[in-house]
């Protein structure tokens, strides 16, 4: 019998707890068509993490890749590069994308996913577009649940995509075990570096667009803000925060980058 029900009086809230619970074997096997569904019950039905563990019991660990920054700057383009790479490796990738709600329908404006259309057919790699929902911090309050149904679905690596965020917006820190934050020359983001905010969590700094002007100026900016920051401590060791340049446009240095997430993957281990 499923317990920790979210809506317990309500027969159609049961009704979804109980398909949930018929998924969650097939999920277990890596059935996307079944993630789907109990993906969009767990949305619908606003289902919590500690929910889902509670009846379910938890997922096994996977770390999860946190990609943000200021709308414009590549985040989609860079998402797409890393699945690319990652495939390459024979790697099974998830992801979750943030978008804007519709006023209209509340549901996600897909916006950039169009990027990620080469991917779409691939079986091993799955998409999923959350809504905002009015939720703040640049995610939706879905993700974690989201994060959950991947990890059992048995993906290698999963990404989250943040919809474009302010200097305020650090929720992904809480969410995410490593956080990338994709940066572009002339999109206002020398400004942010001398403020406290999104530019502080980060654990991964990508200057993408290289080739543009102005992509090695940004990068020393942002070498300078993180060397007046006190340093980061992973399980009692020093993480140098690195600052990489490339044009994700052309997958020109993912290898690079993908290289340094796992770098600091292992030190989490």
């Amino acid at each position: 019998m499923v317990s920790g029900m979210s809506e317990a009086n309500n027969s159609s809230g049961k009704r979804a707890w109980v398909e949930l619970e018929k998924f969650l074997p097939l999920i277990d096997q890596g059935d996307h068509r079944a993630l789907a569904k109990a993906l969009s019950i767990v949305e619908d039905l606003d289902i919590s993490l500690s929910e889902l563990e509670n009846t379910f019991g938890e997922a096994r660990d996977v770390a999860i890749l946190g990609i943000t920054g200021s709308p414009g700057v590549g985040k989609s383009t860079t998402t797409g590069a890393l699945i690319t790479h990652l495939r390459a490796l024979d790697q099974k990738v998830g992801v979750i994308a943030i978008d804007p709600s519709s006023v209209l329908t509340g549901g996600a404006l897909l916006g950039d996913r169009i990027r990620l259309v080469q991917h779409f057919t691939d079986k091993k790699v799955f998409i999923r577009s959350l809504a905002t929902r009015g939720a703040l911090g640049g995610l939706s309050r879905a993700c974690d649940s989201a994060a959950y149904l991947m990890k059992r679905a048995g993906f290698d690596s999963i990404i989250l995509e943040t919809v474009g965020v302010g200097q305020s917006e650090v929720d992904v820190m809480r969410h995410a075990d490593t956080v990338l934050i994709v940066l572009a020359p002339g999109m206002g983001d020398g400004v942010q570096i001398a403020k406290a905010g999104v530019m502080e969590i980060g654990d991964i700094y990508f200057v993408n667009k290289a080739d543009r002007g102005g992509a090695e100026d940004l990068a020393r900016e942002i070498e300078k803000s993180i060397a007046l920051s006190p340093p980061k401590l992973i399980s009692g060791k020093t993480w140098q925060r690195p600052v990489l340049i490339g044009e994700m446009e052309r997958s020109l240095g993912v290898a690079e980058l993908w290289s340094v997430i796992s770098e600091h993957k292992m030190l989490r281990e």
